[in-house]
């Protein structure tokens, strides 16, 4: 139990206080507190579902292999504008598994095992089901040269390979997770293809990274090491740190509101292709996507109005204001990929077609966090403005098979048929409402039609979804629970040789 001096103790209580010189370790907690703001996850749940058209892919011959297989666009015989919109609209749903046990969030008992009448009855079994329904509006540009000579081939592309937005009830039980979210990155593209042979062709690209990012959660003080270590230099022993017990958890005092908002990043990253024709029909390609290095930089704040942190502590010198802000950074890689594609003419009307993705999400393993405000200074202590935290994620590498279908019933009318499957990239011990990510079933269908030799418009539509994953082993309890995730993404494009 909290104690409010080094030589004697108080039964718990709605309030505590807490006093000493040495609480200068909670200046630490609240640093360690700004920079858990931008935990979301980054897993295979912000790959965007679609770049370029429903027909645009490793082996396609279109503007969109900018992004898919740079070696492609040497075998266009034209220039071309590919543009379009798409809208992805989604249905997520989280509720929560409390497999552990907690005290009623207005107590405040630090040590386990907490009293009987401090057990909160309402925080046991099955939550209430809360849910995200993002709609997102993107689009892509895709402008190719003429060829040179029949065998080098310049591009340009504005597009977005990655895009999460995901908002929740900012009270509901996924709150110390996330409340909501907003990642984006943007790749502004600039290739070339080049035949080497009618039968080989290799292409490069590079790409300006533009990203955005704000976050929104609660964070408890309670996973906080430092803070634990503070209370434990005043002779208040606790549970309190990253393995701390669901009892002494989710406490209202010690969660507060935090945000990470208006943060951009600027990145550079580059992709290489080559694309071999062994027979007319058939189209083999390998195409590489490196990594970039992410840098969010914006502004956070936490909300630090409450006695506990504002007035109890202020005789030690060391007193919060109501809102704590200044400015973050956030950094972590982009995953490099690797792509085998396959495609196969069976006759003038049918052709099939299909790639294998593996990406190394693996790199991923954390984050790094910085955060800086004269609001963080302490003289009396000699806490300064800047710190850096490191944060664990340990994401997964994944796998992408798709497989497509391809039918030409006129001589103007296209249509195709997709299934596919994308991998986990989060594991049980680290998926939260932050990334709920799972395994995903891919499905669509499409068309283009010729409207004349010079325009083509294209249509398609995209779904996707989890298995409905229900996690037991999640670290501390905190993301135990049933995922579900349906995403449906309504695409339309312009196609304009010239």
């Amino acid at each position: 139990m909290p104690c409010t001096s080094r030589t004697s103790c108080t039964p718990p209580l709605k309030r505590s206080r807490v006093t000493s010189a040495s609480a200068a370790r909670l200046t630490g907690a609240l640093v360690v507190l700004a920079a858990l703001a931008p935990s979301a996850a980054w897993a295979s749940g912000l790959d965007a579902p679609m770049v370029g058209s429903g027909q645009s892919g490793p082996t396609t011959r279109d503007g969109a292999a900018i992004h898919w297989n740079p070696a492609n666009l040497a075998y266009m015989k034209k220039g071309e504008f590919f543009g379009g919109l798409m809208l992805v609209v989604g249905d997520i749903r989280y509720q929560r598994d409390y497999r552990g046990q907690y005290q009623t969030p207005d107590t405040l008992e630090f040590k386990a095992p907490i009293s009987d009448q401090n057990i909160d009855m309402n925080k046991m079994g099955m939550g209430r089901q809360v849910k995200a329904n993002p709609l997102a509006p993107l689009g892509n540009i895709f402008i190719v040269l003429p060829p040179i000579k029949n065998r080098l081939v310049f591009g340009v592309g504005l597009y977005v390979p990655y895009g999460a937005p995901l908002k929740f009830d900012r009270n509901g039980p996924q709150a110390q997770q996330l409340q909501q979210a907003f990642i984006v990155a943007s790749h502004i593209t600039a290739s070339a293809g080049v035949r080497l042979h009618d039968i080989v062709s290799i292409g490069a690209g590079v790409s300006y990274v533009l990203g955005f990012a704000e976050l929104a959660k609660k964070q408890d003080f309670g996973s906080v090491q430092e803070f634990g270590d503070g209370l434990n230099k005043l002779g208040q022993v606790n549970d309190f740190g990253p393995n701390a017990p669901t009892q002494v958890r989710e406490l209202d005092t010690l969660s507060r509101p935090i945000a990470l908002k208006k943060a951009f990043s600027h990145g550079v990253t580059f992709n290489v292709g080559v694309t071999v024709n062994p027979t007319k029909k058939l189209t083999l390609t390998l195409s590489y996507q490196h990594g970039a290095k992410m840098r969010y930089r914006g502004k956070f704040a936490i909300d630090m109005n409450d006695p506990f942190f504002t007035q109890d502590l202020a005789a030690q010198g060391l007193k919060f204001k109501p809102l704590v802000q200044g400015n973050a950074t956030l950094e972590f890689n982009l995953p490099k990929r690797i792509t085998l594609g396959a495609a196969y003419d069976i006759n003038d009307r049918w052709r099939v077609d299909g790639f294998f993705q593996y990406v190394r999400y693996s790199e991923v393993d954390s984050f790094k966090v910085v955060t800086q405000s004269p609001d963080l200074v302490q003289e009396k202590l000699g806490i300064g403005d800047k710190l850096t935290v490191i944060l664990p994620r340990n994401w997964k590498d994944t796998v992408w098979v798709e497989a497509s279908a391809r039918f030409r019933p006129t001589t103007r009318l296209l249509t195709s048929v997709t299934l596919g499957y994308q991998s986990s990239a989060s594991p049980d011990s680290t998926v939260d409402t932050a990334s709920p990510d799972g395994n995903r079933i891919i499905g669509g269908v499409g068309g283009a039609f010729d409207v004349s030799e010079r325009v083509s418009l294209l249509a398609d539509a995209r779904l996707q979804g989890i298995v409905p994953r229900h996690v037991t082993t999640s670290d501390n309890d905190l993301g135990n629970g049933t995922y579900k995730l349906f995403l449906a993404t309504i695409a339309g494009h312009l196609k304009i040789r010239f």
